[in-house]
């Protein structure tokens, strides 16, 4: 495991900036008006474009079908002898000719099919069954499980396969049932490995945490979100060990321990011939056609699903374009203000004594290669009460995204969180899962920064939206759909009965992300938290979906929590502003006194830092040098080593956050003296 986390992203699940959506695309695509990204095509999509694979598919649906109606179709039966027409070549009589003892070829081809084919078919199951779904659950759990298992695995794939086969068949009498049991169990290795390494790439992705943070079951997300994705790889590994399967098969044939003489199989028939080579090679030919064939059918099937699932079809690539009717832009703001502040700003909200959401010293560490402990946020603590609207400010790799992911305990499983995070009274770090699973989704929603990572590529908009309303009300899939159109509605997407059919990547990014909120408006919550929610979109739709959350904020009288690093957000929307910096709140102020009067150096320096405030023709303010890692913390003040304002006495112990005389909290030992001001 790597430690070096620098930045918000280093814990974020499937994080990095960049990073690929579920269906294929980057971040950059996500953004509104850019080119929708060619979905994933299906199996039958990518056999189209390769015409040998239409014919490889058939193949091995007629020869399986021919297998199956052996009695009905077979010429001769399987040991029907003529001895005085042996070693005959094809002729009307005979299609593929006679073996040693004249019986005829083809018919023992269809007999033997079938006990070849049941052989495959036993190992098959067994191996993709077995492998597949312990692979799905040791990728997901993880823990002492995975470790375990995966060591089971290990030893199975050491084994040699032939000593075990031959020691069975020694001891069962050669039975052919219990032999390709054998070898579906040691096949299921290979294939736990390949399921349990697909496994932790889903699991990591985005829309399985936006799933689980909409209160979700492991199970659930197993069922619904996991196993879908995992759909072409199963195809890919049951094409792959059928083969080998097949292979495994005909070779105990060869060796005369499959099924016993007269019976026929493939492999018998293979071993047979080879004793007569000599005297007429013929034999040999048809059966080692139709295995070879056989294989490669297989082989083919196996690599379009790999295709399918990688998107590398051959062909034209066609798509259908993004759904993006002209009516989608609003007119919720006609433009920002020039200078990021709202002059005759009002609360959203009356101001209650309730609390919706209280964190208290909550810190959150990740263990390193060395033995110990990294600590990503420490001690950090604050209020949002009900009806308010506050953002989480602060450079990349302050630890916002990590802050707001400990609040709803979808970290991953090796961090450690301590502190206490309490919504309405109830402290959901001590609670653990259960306590989580009440709230999330139900009463604490989260809307992500990349909308269509929070979106299962495999899912139209209308079955997502729809599960969690049925996972949050508990209403039948009638009400289900009614109520996800009323949602869609309500977030201002035009046609809902139209976009609720489409997929992912038939929408644009500002409508992807109003899919989003509506998730999160399915379970009624009262507090939203929202992790960057217009990054991915260009300005024009910042706005639009800026004023749909407040709009709906003051509709619903809902609490929020807004981690940005864009003041002109925290200007438009919030009441009041938390300053995070190196994995600390430095300054926690109404928003009016962030904006007039900031009390902290790094608030001051962050709005001389912000690009709205620039004047033309002037050079751009920025903050020297850069945020500390974890783990390379200095002991003093973590700003001090950037700050114009630093004495030695900020270097040389810890400075506590402590209350000011304007109500607000700033973490700064000059904060009285300074007297900051904005320029």
């Amino acid at each position: 495991m790597t430690t070096n986390f620098t930045s918000d992203e280093s814990i974020d699940a499937g994080g990095a900036v960049g990073a690929a959506h579920g269906d294929g695309s980057s971040t950059a695509d996500a953004k509104e008006g850019s080119s929708p990204v060619a979905p994933r095509r299906g199996v039958w999509h990518a056999l189209r474009s390769r015409p040998v694979s239409v014919v490889a598919l058939f193949w091995l649906c007629g020869v399986v079908g021919a297998c199956l109606i052996a009695p009905l179709i077979a010429p001769f039966g399987q040991n029907q002898q003529n001895l005085a027409a042996t070693f005959e070549g094809p002729s009307a009589s005979h299609l593929l000719g006679t073996d040693g003892l004249g019986r005829d070829i083809l018919s023992r081809l269809l007999f033997g099919g079938r006990i070849t084919f049941s052989g495959v078919l036993l190992a098959t199951v067994i191996a993709v069954v077995l492998g597949s779904s312990i692979g799905i659950v040791s990728g997901y759990f993880r823990g002492v499980l995975d470790g375990t298992l995966s060591s089971i695995s290990d030893i199975l794939m050491s084994i040699p396969v032939l000593v075990i086969l031959l020691s069975i068949a020694a001891v069962t009498s050669q039975n052919i049932t219990i032999l390709m049991l054998a070898v579906g169990v040691l096949l299921s290795a290979p294939v736990y490995r390949v399921f349990r390494a697909a496994t932790l790439e889903v699991r990591e992705e985005l829309f399985v945490t936006a799933a689980r943070t909409s209160g979700l079951t492991d199970l659930a997300i197993l069922r619904r979100h996991i196993l879908p994705r995992l759909g072409s790889v199963l195809v890919v590994q049951t094409a792959v060990i059928a083969s080998l399967a097949l292979v495994t098969q005909v070779g105990l044939g060869y060796l005369n321990i499959d099924v016993r003489a007269p019976a026929a199989s493939w492999g018998g028939m293979v071993s047979a011939a080879s004793q007569t080579i000599y005297t007429s090679a013929w034999p040999l030919v048809p059966p080692a056609i139709v295995i070879t064939l056989t294989v490669l059918a297989f082989s083919l099937i196996g690599d379009v699903a790999q295709q399918a699932r990688t998107g590398r079809t051959a062909g034209r690539q066609t798509g259908r374009r993004a759904f993006r009717p002209s009516s989608e832009r609003s007119t919720a703001f006609a433009a920002r203000p020039s200078d990021g502040l709202t002059t005759d700003r009002t609360p959203s909200v009356v101001p209650t004594d309730s609390t919706a959401l209280a964190l208290r010293d909550v810190s959150v560490a990740v263990p390193t290669n060395a033995g110990g402990w990294l600590t990503l946020v420490d001690g950090i603590s604050f209020e949002i009460g009900e009806g308010e609207i506050v953002g989480l400010v602060g450079e990349s790799g302050a630890g916002k995204s990590v802050t707001a992911r400990a609040i709803l305990g979808v970290l991953p499983r090796h961090a450690a969180v301590s502190g206490s995070v309490g919504y309405h009274g109830t402290e959901l770090l001590r609670g653990g899962e259960k306590a989580y699973r009440a709230v999330r989704g139900k009463k604490i929603a989260f809307v992500g920064q990349d909308p269509m990572t929070s979106l299962s590529p495999t899912w139209r908009i209308g079955t997502v939206v729809a599960e969690n309303v049925r996972r949050q009300q508990g209403v039948g899939k009638k009400e289900a759909k009614r109520i996800t159109r009323d949602l869609l509605a309500k977030v201002r997407l035009p046609n809902p009965e139209i976009v609720e059919r489409l997929y992912p990547h038939q929408i644009s990014g500002g409508m992807a992300q109003r899919v989003v909120i509506a998730i999160a408006l399915a379970g009624n919550p009262d507090l939203i938290i929202a992790d960057e929610p217009t990054t991915a979109l260009d300005v024009t739709v910042q706005m639009e979906v800026l004023g749909l959350l407040k709009s709906l904020q003051q509709e619903r009288s809902l609490a929020m929590l807004l981690v940005t690093h864009d003041w002109g957000v925290v200007a438009d929307v919030c009441d009041r502003a938390v300053v995070m910096y190196a994995g600390q709140v430095v300054e926690d102020a109404s928003v009016e006194q962030i904006f007039t009067e900031p009390k902290h150096p790094y608030s001051a320096a962050l709005r001389s830092a912000d690009p709205h405030s620039q004047q033309v023709g002037q050079r751009l303010q920025v903050i020297p040098g850069r945020v500390p890692p974890p783990g390379s913390l200095p002991s003093g003040c973590r700003f001090s080593s950037r700050c114009v304002h630093c004495i030695p006495a900020c270097q040389s112990a810890p400075v506590e956050l402590l209350p000011n005389a304007e109500g607000g909290r700033v973490r700064c030992i000059r904060a009285s003296e300074i007297g900051i001001l904005v320029p």
